[in-house]
């Protein structure tokens, strides 16, 4: 019987802290080789997720030059141009591994990320309101001024 995560689990869901052998048990346990050939699985998996997304990439960036002249927002266009700077547009049929390859570099490298992540900054800061008070005493003023909206009266308390 074999115990840890089952193999398969891990694409659908993490897998849980408890079900892993740590320290002795890790050593003095047969299955320990499972365990090396689930998280080798795992590394494959991540790899092939990166690769799945390469190609999803190349699909939206084609779905975008079908319907030129239209444009989409500046933040996607940014990333179609630093696409379409490893990639050029199929035109015609051609072998796709070095497009997938050049695509999977970009996601690698964080490249995709550097162009998106000042748009996404600077969402946040339009559109996401700060959770904390600007000041240390703006809650505790807030409180106050509700209390005497309300009608308490605290002119009895010393």
């Amino acid at each position: 019987m074999r115990s840890g995560p089952e193999p398969n689990s891990i694409a659908g869901h993490p897998s849980t802290p408890g079900s892993f052998k740590t320290g002795s048990e890790f050593y003095s346990s047969g299955p320990s080789l499972h365990l090396i050939q689930f998280w080798g699985r795992a590394l494959i998996s991540k790899v092939s997720v990166l690769g799945l997304l390469a190609i999803e990439l190349l699909a939206a960036c084609q779905g975008i030059e079908f319907l030129r002249p239209l444009r989409t927002t500046t933040p996607l266009e940014k990333v179609y141009d630093l696409v379409r700077s490893v990639v050029r547009p199929w035109l015609k049929d051609r072998f796709m591994a070095p497009d997938i390859e050049a695509a999977h570099r970009l996601l690698v490298e964080q490249k995709v990320w550097e162009v998106a992540v000042p748009y996404i900054e600077k969402y946040r800061r339009e559109h996401i309101p700060e959770s904390r008070p600007v000041s240390p005493t703006a809650f505790s003023l807030d409180s106050l001024r509700m209390n005497k909206c309300v009608g308490t009266d605290h002119s009895d308390q010393d």
